[in-house]
């Protein structure tokens, strides 16, 4: 048989050649998956930065959104005040109510837009019932300044929300990134092991 093999001009490896080639495939695969583990490894330390930092966000978000909102509502509450005391008292009660009605409309949870509308209108009944009631400009325009704050405030309100429900999504994304990057990591680091421990028996042979 052997002389069949040699007569054909194939060489057989000896014993130590087999060992050297075997020795050889497990390094070259370990070189490989340690090189693919340490790539993922930083990926998914990155990507679990990111998911913390984004949690970082959402709850510094969730505490502006309080701060606004007590804020909108300290706004119209000063711009409420002051007219009670400088405008309602001289005013028919049937007039007083309905400007007290506008301004509940205008405090309720209601969307920016909606606010502008309704402070426009709220404002330019006030301007003409000043005007009619011959009460100071100065009243007109620190009540508008106040209800234009209080806007102000639900306008970033709306962008923090849109800004949370981005990061909502991402968040999910990056969940997902993170699992499935851990189970790769895991089989990978099974994977290194079991070249190493081949290697290490393989090569006392060697000797």
């Amino acid at each position: 048989m052997t002389e069949n093999i040699e007569e054909a001009g194939i060489r057989v490896l000896t014993e130590g050649e087999l060992i050297s080639a075997v020795v050889e495939k497990h390094r070259r695969f370990l070189e490989e998956d340690r090189k693919e583990f340490g790539e993922l490894d930083s990926n998914l330390s990155q990507v679990e930065e990111d998911a913390k930092n984004a949690k970082i966000s959402r709850i510094r978000m969730e505490e502006r959104k309080e701060v606004l909102k007590e804020k909108r509502q300290q706004f119209y509450h000063q711009a409420e005040a002051l007219l009670e005391k400088e405008v309602f008292p001289k005013l028919d009660p049937i007039i007083t109510s309905k400007l007290k009605e506008e301004l509940k409309k205008l405090k309720g949870q209601i969307e920016p837009e909606e606010e502008q509308k309704l402070k426009d209108s709220f404002m330019e009944n006030l301007r003409e019932i000043i005007r009619t009631a011959e009460s100071g400009e100065n009243i007109l325009l620190q009540t508008g300044a106040r209800m234009e704050e209080a806007r102000n405030s639900n306008l970033e309100l709306k962008e923090i929300t849109q800004s949370e429900k981005q990061l909502v999504e991402d968040d999910g994304s990056k969940n997902e990134e993170i699992s499935k990057s851990k189970s790769q990591h895991k089989w990978l680091s099974t994977k290194i092991k079991n070249h190493e421990e081949a290697l290490n028996y393989w090569e006392k042979l060697k000797v």
